[in-house]
């Protein structure tokens, strides 16, 4: 059963990622094609300083679902009762807090960026923004949350799909009909209340668990994770935040394009991790002794996809971009050695995935925190020492710099204190990565960038590039990879492979 839920979660998310990114390529484009790049940069930017708040599951999520693994295992019904009364609890307290929050930017984000907009025009762009996000974590969050740990991610990605489909069609409607960018985004908000009534409604029909309302549970290490979150969420947002105080929107939504690239490409590879938080939390629980080797196989195909997909995106990034914002002349949408920098500085921060998936699954918070504060310290001198005369370039060069300080706290603390290997051997894995990717780097450099007139010239470009990245990062792998690639081979095709 393990088995099978992953693969139906890995490709359910690929399915929605698929369609979050055409939903995340048309609705900017016709934004800046029809309110401008400021609007867009004004947008992204919005969206930005909310995630300071909304993204605040990103710290108590792993902690939950850490407590709710044994209880799961086990068939405990009135521990995991005692847990979501503890969780709806806490997201309550988020709730009001972000109302408040939004009060605050209600006040001050406006004069940030009055030199570009007024006052009830921005205003009303923030409060309409807030809307869909306020609600995911007054109604859905636990619900969220305890569907993830039972495995059972594809009902979230399949809702998750609905909304995007939905949205999309009606922001193409709208925008085409010429209503303005407050109309479009508040009619958007509306449409995403669908998700989270949508997973209530399932927990409800599927799960006989009602919350203790007299529950007595603490969650221990919270204000642990809080910490890891609110590195993250400061390491994640510190770009675009510094551009909006130190530069330009402008600049925001230039940066905003490449990020939907990025962003994308870190959606799709977070699909490869669907779901395998929660299958090493239980195999943990269980005390599995096939850990090592499950987790061996998993790094193996995980490093060899991220290698293919971010080695490709190197070649195609800016003949995409060109194609991308053909037409616009109202900012210079391309920046090659600013794209070839955040593409690396993504590289070093999804190489840290297998590993934070061990760390979290086991619980490990306050023995991870002291790197996960350091990480966005680093990015926030390194950034605003270097926008002034950089720009761009500056604040790619601090994400760059600062994402390698927590991946590699990662991968050495999970491999020496939780799968007891090799640090040696964990890093092997990842400079093989990185050497393949400044081969194909210095390859692409030497030819230049392929220019193209459409999006079908460019398909069959990213066509052919990535069936030859492919082929050849394969060999490459199966040959450190032996033993895996065997092993892999064998559970696919269920042929015995000698070792």
């Amino acid at each position: 059963m393990g088995k099978k839920t992953i693969i139906k979660n890995i490709f359910s998310s690929l399915i929605t990622q698929s369609i979050r990114l055409v939903y995340g390529l048309i609705i900017p484009a016709l934004i800046i094609g029809h309110f401008g790049s400021n609007v867009n940069g004004l947008i992204s930017s919005i969206t930005q300083f909310l995630a300071y708040i909304t993204l605040l599951e990103g710290g108590i999520g792993p902690i939950i679902k850490n407590a709710l693994f044994k209880p799961l295992v086990n068939k405990d019904k009135n521990e995991l009762a005692n847990i979501l009364e503890t969780t709806d609890k806490f997201f309550k307290i988020i709730a009001y807090v972000f109302l408040i929050y939004i009060l605050i930017l209600c006040f001050i984000y406006p004069y940030i960026v009055s030199n570009q907009f007024d006052f009830i025009f921005t205003l009303s762009l923030l409060i309409i923004i807030s809307i869909s996000n306020f609600f995911e974590y007054f109604v859905s969050i636990k619900y969220k949350l305890f569907l993830q740990s039972d495995q059972k991610n594809y009902i979230i990605d399949n809702i998750n799909s609905i909304g995007y489909i939905l949205n999309l069609i009606v922001i193409i409607l709208l925008v085409n009909l010429g209503f303005n960018i407050q109309i479009i985004k508040l009619v958007s908000a509306f449409v995403y209340l669908i998700k989270p009534l949508l997973l209530k409604k399932y927990f409800k029909k599927y799960y006989d668990i009602k919350p203790n309302k007299n529950s007595k549970y603490k969650l221990e290490k919270k204000w642990d994770g809080l910490t890891h979150h609110l590195a993250a969420t400061i390491q994640s947002n510190t770009d675009i935040v510094i551009l909006t105080i130190f530069n330009s929107l402008t600049n925001v939504s230039i940066y905003a394009v490449y990020a939907l690239v990025t962003n994308s490409l870190r959606s799709i590879i977070i699909s490869l991790t669907n779901g395998i938080d929660a299958f090493f939390g239980k195999l943990m629980v269980e005390k599995n002794n096939d850990i090592n080797q499950k987790f061996n196989r998993y790094s193996a195909i995980f490093y060899t996809l991220i290698t293919i997909i971010l080695s490709s995106a190197l070649i195609l990034i800016i003949p995409f971009v060109s194609v991308y914002t053909k037409g616009v002349h109202d900012a210079n949408y391309i920046q090659p050695i600013f794209a070839y920098l955040l593409i690396f500085a993504e590289f070093n921060f999804v190489i840290r995935y297998p590993y934070s998936t061990i760390v979290y699954a086991k619980g490990h918070f306050k023995e991870t925190r002291n790197f996960s504060i350091i990480e966005p310290i680093v990015n926030i001198i390194i950034s605003v020492v270097l926008v002034y005369k950089f720009g761009l370039i500056g604040v790619a060069i601090g994400t760059l710099i600062s994402t390698t300080i927590r991946s590699f706290g990662f991968i050495i603390y999970a491999s020496k204190n939780i799968l007891n290997v090799s640090i040696k051997k964990s890093l092997f894995l990842v400079f093989l990565s990185l050497v393949e990717m400044l081969i194909y780097f210095g390859i692409h450099i030497l030819i230049g960038n392929i220019f193209v007139k459409n999006y079908f010239e460019w398909f069959i470009l990213a066509l052919i590039v990535f069936i030859i990245v492919t082929v050849v990062t394969i060999i490459i792998n199966s040959l450190f990879y032996i033993k895996d690639f065997k092993l892999i081979y064998q559970k696919l095709f269920r042929k015995k492979v000698k070792i």
